[in-house]
């Protein structure tokens, strides 16, 4: 149990941690980082983390970020070295995080290298280093982008299950993948546009890095994979060597390492040595406290009620009282002087993203500015509850919008009487059995849950036209469940900045009245078990506040 008898005890204890966390980062040292994914969003919560600092522990995608800039300005950090072997990712969160990494290549020399490029976001990523090295055997997957589409309505018709599904909005095409043979028109134009924007972007941002023109760029990806010959003429990849060689490279870039080996210190230890690696308390005499921002993740598609796992899709979801909570505690936390909603969902309940949007709502009613940080996707329940925002950031390869609406079930009756199953109903009302697999909707339970699905539809595009001072018909005109770029949701207006989460806490401090100069205090919601535990609760502020990296200045 943790035992603080005194202010001075507490003070005295955060002394020693600001010095130590400055021990264990060598002088002159070169940082590496090993990308054969790309960081979560998220990282579980590990005890051990405490008290261990290993480099298998994985961070964030947002730690990861911030201690590429971190590293910027610590004169103990004299390179950066990085093998990029991501397999297919989402855009946006490789994009975030290739801002940090061409930032730090603006200043200090930075290597990336590969035993291949396996995919176009794989070499775009590598692009930005200032040098890009392959093994002789590698080949630059520069291929561009390409959709293709599951469609099950054969399978399930042989099966003997009919999928009976109800949507709003043309574009709306997540039961596709049960009622249609193809692509429909309007999911074609969809895709087919967001492939384009996102193959607009990897061009220019290619193309600028390693100074090429963007259409020598496009020409290449129709040449693409290249072997290493094709890709050094053409200037995409600097040298053609092993690891040892290009750990040696950097070090000569250096300029201190030349005829030494450079100390070397993976991107997590550092990251965990240059940051408080104890829980924020409140501000006490005799130790001035900094402005906090509060940042609240949603990540994983939506449920009502608790969060916890899915069995399909498998992995983890958000629930809505859990994000609502989090929301409240850092309204009700006084030291809290604005609110990150940092968004990776593709959406889900309705109930559960509207009882979040209220609750963004009541933070801006409450006088606390709610800037909404979009990640690789917020779409659907993902936009609703980033609508209501004082402002909206995404990344320019962020999947946003999709404004729509679809419910449904599967009739599985055709297939329990091929299996040779049995089955009857029993209802006290005329619609008790609405829901079941057994039998289809009535015509009356039809015109019921269109009814149901019209007043979502309609509520949902009223609230972006309100929370985005558009009239209704011109959101109607970028919804219809249609999925956007994160550039061209900018340019209909669904969003109102291009930038990932540094960006969005920069907007934060604007939007507060905070210089944007001064350093602020990161603190997550919800905490950790721990986190609450050590916290000590005050009139003021809650037990719920979190885990934070005061150290990094968010300008």
């Amino acid at each position: 149990m943790f035992a603080f008898t005194t202010p001075t005890d507490v003070n005295d204890l955060l002394a020693k941690v600001d010095t130590a966390r400055h021990r264990g980062v060598p002088r002159d040292c070169i940082l590496e980082l090993d990308l054969l994914e790309v960081p979560p969003e998220t990282a579980s919560f590990d005890p051990l983390g405490l008290v261990f600092s290993g480099a298998s522990r994985p961070l964030s995608l947002r730690h990861t970020i911030a201690a590429i800039h971190r590293a910027i300005d610590d004169p103990r950090v004299a390179g950066l070295i990085a093998r990029v072997q991501i397999p297919p990712a989402a855009a946006g969160a490789v994009q975030e995080l290739r801002a940090a990494i061409e930032a730090f290549s603006a200043v200090k020399p930075s290597v990336a290298w590969s035993e291949t490029y396996p995919g176009t976001l794989a070499y775009y990523l590598a692009s930005a280093f200032g040098e890009v090295w392959m093994q002789p055997s590698g080949t630059v997957g520069l291929i561009g982008f390409a959709a293709s589409g599951t469609f099950l309505r054969g399978a399930l018709d042989k099966a003997g299950v009919e999928a009976q599904f109800l949507t709003r909005g043309q574009y709306k095409s997540a039961a596709n993948l049960f009622t249609e043979d193809g692509y429909t028109e309007a999911q074609r134009e969809a895709d087919g546009r967001l492939l384009e924007s996102l193959s607009e972007q990897v061009r220019d941002g290619v193309a600028a890095s390693r100074k090429l023109d963007p259409a020598e760029v496009d020409a290449l990806a129709d040449r693409a994979p290249l072997r290493r010959t094709d890709a050094v003429t053409a200037g995409l990849v600097d040298r053609i060597g092993y690891r040892d060689e290009a750990y040696a490279r950097i070090g000569e870039l250096t300029g201190v390492h030349a005829d030494k080996e450079p100390p070397l210190l993976y991107l997590a230890r550092y990251a965990r040595a240059t940051r408080p690696q104890v829980p924020s308390l409140p501000a006490l005499p005799g130790r001035p406290s900094r402005p906090t921002i509060g940042v609240v993740t949603l990540a994983g598609p939506i449920v009502s009620g608790r969060s916890g796992p899915r069995l399909f899709p498998p992995g983890p979801a958000s629930g809505g009282d859990v994000i609502a909570e989090a929301l409240r505690d850092a309204v009700a936390d006084d030291s809290v002087a604005a609110i990150v909603l940092r968004v990776d969902s593709p959406g889900g309940s309705v109930n559960g993203s509207e009882t979040i949007w209220r609750e963004v709502i009541r933070a801006r009613e409450a006088g606390k500015p709610v800037v909404a940080s979009m990640g690789a996707v917020a779409g659907s329940g993902g936009y609703y509850v980033a609508m209501g925002a004082d402002a909206i950031l995404a990344n320019p390869g962020t999947i946003t919008g999709s404004i729509g609406v679809i419910t449904g079930k599967f009739i599985t009756r055709g297939l329990k009487e091929k299996l040779g199953v049995a089955s009857d109903t029993l209802r006290t009302n005329a619609n008790a059995d609405a829901w079941s697999s057994n039998e289809p909707f009535t015509d009356e339970q039809r015109d019921l849950v269109e009814a149901e699905i019209d007043m979502h539809y309609e509520d949902f595009v009223q609230r972006v036209a309100d929370g985005r001072n558009l009239s209704v018909d011109a959101v109607k005109a970028v919804a219809q469940g249609r999925i956007w770029s994160g550039r061209d949701a900018l340019a209909h207006g669904l969003v109102d900045e291009l930038g990932g989460f540094r960006e969005a806490v920069a907007k934060a401090k604007k939007l507060a009245d905070i210089d944007p100069d001064d350093d602020v205090r990161i603190a997550s919601f919800p905490s950790s078990p721990l986190t609450a535990m050590l916290r000590q609760r005050t009139s003021s502020q809650p037990a719920a506040a979190a885990v934070t990296d005061a150290a990094v200045s968010y300008t």
